[in-house]
């Protein structure tokens, strides 16, 4: 995966945190001399938690800090961060709402210790999928800990217009990554969510390549560019079950869009 990034000429790399357990257990100079024999960066690491279940609460916010503080030896600057899985109907009650926020607010106080921005990630099927909850956190949380990592696909599948977002928060996304998803799930088509379930995924692949239609992404980059941006960008996608094609085949195609349509710059 490595060395397959560096060949397309992306910049850097963002791999979870359950990717890598080998590394993790090392110091960080192992990781680092093996993606700078590649030339890549490393974006950030994908990190998570339990952040309603009082139990698991304190090893929720050591954990972070220490992907936190693993991170800032590669000059990082934000965790990305996947919320706990969403709980019962009312999932974001206002008492939920409020223990999130307080959770969210000391973990990024502990990351902010090792000069790393705290950045959750809006997922479908996590405690922040849909606009409402999304709007609550950005209102009980403190702008200065709590930063958002903008994934276009999974804001679009929950109802969360990515433009919006850009707009309304901007000085608080930490990172973007880039994901489409069928046309029919535009939210500028009306669409609001929620999320189709889990159960439809497991059938038939959300997750579509770039240009499949259900995000605007020139629009995205005319934001960006405008404000001068100058974070990460990251290409997320699953890799193709059968029927859909290769890996290789992905690779070229995003490639391909990201340059052509996007005017994206890579290495190569």
């Amino acid at each position: 995966g490595i060395k397959m990034a560096a060949r397309y000429g992306y910049h850097g790399l963002e791999p979870f945190q359950d990717d890598m357990p080998q590394y993790l257990k090392q110091p960080p100079e192992v990781f680092k001399k093996l993606l700078d024999e590649s030339g890549l960066a490393l974006c950030t690491v994908g990190s998570g938690g339990q952040y309603l279940d009082p139990t698991k609460l304190q090893e929720t916010v050591d954990n972070n800090e220490a992907r936190a503080r693993y991170i800032a030896h590669f000059g990082c600057k934000h965790l990305k961060v996947n919320l706990s899985r969403r709980v019962g109907p009312e999932n974001l009650s206002l008492a939920n709402a409020k223990i999130l926020a307080r959770n969210l607010n000391e973990v990024g106080k502990r990351t902010a210790g090792a000069g790393i921005k705290f950045a959750f990630h809006p997922h479908a099927w996590t405690l922040v999928e849909r606009q409402p909850e999304l709007d609550m956190m950005m209102e009980m949380t403190d702008p200065k800990l709590v930063y958002l990592v903008l994934d276009t696909g999974h804001a679009t599948l929950g109802g969360i217009d990515p433009l919006r977002c850009l707009r309304e928060h901007y000085s608080r996304i930490a990172a973007i990554h880039l994901k489409d998803a069928e046309a029919k799930y535009n939210t500028a088509n009306g669409w609001k969510g929620p999320a189709p379930s889990e159960e439809e995924h497991n059938r038939v692949n959300l997750y579509k390549r770039l240009g499949s239609g259900g995000v605007d992404f020139p629009a995205v980059f005319r934001i960006l560019r405008e404000r001068n941006y100058d974070g990460w960008v990251t290409l997320d996608f699953d890799a193709p079950r059968p029927g859909e094609g290769t890996v290789v085949d992905d690779m070229n195609r995003h490639k391909k869009y990201l340059v052509e349509t996007l005017h994206a710059t890579l290495k190569s």
